[in-house]
């Protein structure tokens, strides 16, 4: 993407483009009846001055992202007249209006270039294709190429030139990258790369929309400049070759400016301007023909129109059908899709119109941007199409046989008439009905357009005999009488004992049954009775009626109303065997089919979902315990480090338990709080009590017990004597079974430090664990008589802080 080679040669195409402008044909005065012929757009060249250039809007995104601005034959045209005085050296490359290359084939990129296919192509082929792939425009790919290499006008080209021919990968630091070498791989990888930018415009260093600070030179002492970009296609060209030109180079157009001149993007500008007129005004209509749909003669033409001389406003297109003048209407629908091209502002220049009285045959559709402004009409296509005449045409959908039932479906249409047109049924070469194909069928209207909706079929008949059958239906020409076939489809007809399958047969909580499955016979579409037996002996009987999705598609003809459906709540527990008889109609036998299924067993299900120390010396567990064997609530038992404490029933509500054994209702959950619980960590242990088959299980958990401040109590502070002050009371630490110690403290000062140890018979029965010698009393003496305050320090051991009690008293 090198930029800083300068253009010495002064104006060295223009007067040889004289021949490029005429190939443009001004058709500004459409003619109805007047054949339009294929014009390249092309506008007459015009000499750049250096007023006209905008840093922030060096070329429009329409012109820049036409994809569609040249063909392959207008290319041609251009290099042989622009390539006029190349002579290629003898042993060199060929002049670019000459040169080919064998391509391979190119993937599509999502979002950016459709796939290119492979082969032996010209250069003008190349930038054709590739221009149309990635809509870039072939007009900005051919000065691309001259910015960079002069290799549209070189007089005679180097390998080097072709090698690097759009600069692509070639940065101004660095050498090019080799794994881009070659003509074609430049130009798609330039093409591709602009696409890049278009594709996340935010993701570079300039962008359209806000100032950018752009550099003169690579010299970064040369200064920037601050240019607000306009559009993206400008964007573009600058993070492609990132440097604006200074006055020196804008001073002398054709010429050097200075060392801190920069001349990529001037060129770019002024070789367009030179060639095809201004890159952002003064140009032809762009757009596209997205289709073309023959019907009823008809033909339904839709596309895009778009007019960069009148911004905003939509232009008139024109059709024509085989050069004549059909129609012509404004391009004003909306088009959200036309956003990344044209703004997301200025998306109204959608058309769709139906052109009508179209004979039958093939029809070329062409349709040309009427122009505004400077510029001239363009084509925007042309699409090959055949509207249809003659016989009829249409499609068997289905054909399907049950038992003796045979029903058809499809449609017809007789392109030579709207109307509802007679259909017949054939089996086996000899006609069995036949009716008008008068059905509405939405979807055949929205592909046959003109046609309508009403030709869709259906029909059903009796009495067909049993063996292979070849089905068709016919459609009668309105115009001859003639049958047409429209499709055959071979069926057989089913015969003998039921068809029967189970799906299910299980038990999913005590004395539960649960049946799932269906049969049907294939002599009759009715359904079936079916009768059931439990280890041998007869438990039920019923029709199998119940729909079971999908099943008339396995089934073509015998609905979906023939599934088995059945529960039963009260069977015994245990492994058992049953057996479905399905009971046959017409030819062949009863059939039936056997299965086994258990009863649920085995050992109780339990789990602990918490566990936790609420408080001093108590331990809270919860969770739930089912035994398969029963619906009812079980017992459990709580141990502790492996020894009992208690026991219960796990009788709650529990939504878990629900969920995760269904069919055994809720209340199978428990919880409990344990107390006499030493500190520190504790497995506790949950055993459910088994019920039928199976033994007790259990789930355990560690539990570590709370933990933190001792727990005080003062039961007395009094005086009982003359200067005399008695505490007493008791404290635990949760983190230790051991006594602690107590400080007491009278007016603030250390009256006595003693052993929380002797045994207060409550403890033990309240805080088991932690033992009954918690217990303290003390009496201190010398104190004068009056208002005195006593405070009790309990000191902690472990974790947490020490818990203090303050009393005021009298001392006598």
């Amino acid at each position: 993407m090198r930029s800083i080679r300068t253009d010495g040669r002064r104006r060295p195409l223009r007067s040889s483009l004289a021949l490029v402008a005429a190939l443009a044909v001004a058709v500004s005065g459409l003619t109805f009846g007047t054949v339009l012929s294929e014009q390249t757009t092309t506008e007459s060249a015009s000499a750049a001055t250096a007023a006209s250039f905008d840093p922030g809007n060096i070329i429009s995104d329409v012109n820049f992202y036409n994809g569609s601005a040249m063909s392959s034959s207008s290319v041609q045209a251009f290099l042989n007249s622009a390539g006029a005085n190349c002579r290629a050296v003898s042993g060199g490359p060929a002049c670019l209006k000459n040169f080919s290359q064998n391509m391979g084939g190119i993937a599509a990129s999502a979002g950016k270039c459709s796939a290119i296919n492979g082969g032996v192509k010209s250069a003008a082929t190349i930038i054709a294709q590739v221009g149309a792939a990635c809509g870039i425009s072939q007009k900005v790919l051919l000065v691309l190429l001259e910015k960079e290499q002069s290799l549209v006008s070189r007089a005679k080209p180097s390998a080097a030139a072709y090698r690097s021919a759009t600069g692509f990968s070639c940065p101004d630091t660095a050498p090019c990258d080799p794994k881009y070498y070659g003509f074609g791989q430049q130009v798609y990888g330039a093409a591709l790369q602009f696409k890049r930018y278009q594709a996340s415009p935010t993701s570079w260093a300039y962008q359209a929309g806000r100032n950018n600070s752009i550099l003169y030179n690579p010299n970064a002492a040369c200064g920037r400049k601050t240019v607000y970009i306009k559009n993206q296609a400008t964007a573009g060209l600058y993070i492609y070759t990132p440097y604006t030109p200074n006055a020196a180079a804008m001073s002398d157009l054709y010429g050097n400016g200075d060392g801190c001149s920069a001349y990529g993007n001037r060129n770019f500008w002024r070789m367009y301007t030179d060639w095809f007129g201004s890159p952002t005004g003064g140009s032809s209509p762009a757009g596209h023909v997205d289709s073309a749909t023959a019907g009823f003669r008809q033909v339904t033409v839709g596309g895009w129109a778009y007019d960069p001389d009148v911004a905003t406003s939509p232009i008139r297109v024109a059709f024509y059908v085989d050069g004549v003048g059909k129609k012509t209407i404004t391009a004003d629908g909306a088009r959200s899709d036309l956003g990344s091209q044209l703004g997301a502002g200025n998306t109204s220049h959608g058309f769709s119109t139906t052109l009508t009285g179209i004979s039958g045959g093939s029809h070329n559709v062409c349709v040309f941007g009427i122009n505004q402004g400077a510029g001239a009409n363009a084509l925007l296509g042309c699409q090959q199409v055949t509207v249809r005449t003659g016989a009829p045409f249409g499609k068997l959908d289905q054909a399907t046989l049950a038992a003796d039932k045979l029903s058809v479906r499809g449609w017809a249409i007789d392109p030579d008439t709207k109307s509802s047109i007679p259909v017949q049924l054939r089996v086996d070469g000899v006609a069995k009905k036949a009716w008008t194909a008068s059905a509405s069928r939405t979807d055949v209207g929205k592909i046959y357009p003109g046609w309508g909706n009403a030709h869709g079929y259906s029909a059903t008949i009796s009495g067909i005999g049993a063996g292979k059958h070849t089905i068709s239906t016919w459609a009668k020409d309105t115009s001859t009488g003639k049958w047409t076939q429209l499709g055959a489809k071979t069926v057989t007809k089913a015969s003998g004992s039921p068809w029967i399958v189970i799906d299910e047969a299980s038990s999913t909580a005590p004395g539960k049954l649960k049946i799932r499955g269906w049969t049907a016979d294939p002599d009759t579409i009715a359904p079936l009775r079916v009768h059931l037996y439990l280890d041998g002996k007869a438990l039920t009987s019923f029709t199998a009626d119940q729909t079971k999705a999908g099943l008339d598609k396995a089934l073509p003809g015998y609905g979906d109303d023939h599934a088995i459906l059945f529960t039963r709540s009260s069977v015994p527990a245990g492994k058992h065997q049953l057996c479905i008889i399905a009971i046959n109609v017409g030819p062949g036998g009863n059939s039936n089919v056997c299965t086994t299924f258990q009863t649920p067993t085995g050992p109780p299900k339990v789990k602990i979902e918490s566990g936790s120390s609420p408080t001093l010396g108590s331990l809270q567990v919860s969770g739930y315990a089912v035994d398969p064997d029963t619906v009812q609530p079980i017992g459990v038992t709580y141990t502790v480090d492996g020894k009992k404490v208690t026991t219960g029933t796990a009788d709650q509500a529990s939504a878990t338990a629900a969920k995760a054994y269904p069919g055994y209702y809720s209340k199978h959950g428990f919880q409990a709080t344990l107390t006499g619980i030493g500190p520190g960590k504790h497995t506790v242990c949950v055993v459910g009590t088994n019920v039928g088959g199976g033994k007790d299980a259990s789930a355990c958990s560690t539990v570590a017990m709370t933990s933190g401040n001792p727990v005080l109590l003062l039961d007395e502070v009094s005086s009982p004597a003359a200067g005399q002050v008695k505490v007493r009371g008791w404290t635990i630490d949760p983190d230790t079974a051991s006594p602690i110690q107590v400080h007491v403290y009278v007016n603030g000062a250390g009256a006595k430090s003693l052993t929380a140890n002797e045994a207060k018979a409550s403890l033990a029965t309240t805080y088991g664990g932690y033992g009954a010698n918690h217990s303290f009393s003390t009496t201190v003496s010398g104190y004068r008589a009056g208002s005195t305050q006593v405070c009790v320090y309990a000191m902690n051991t472990g974790a947490g802080a020490n818990t203090t009690l303050c009393r005021t008293i009298t001392v006598k």
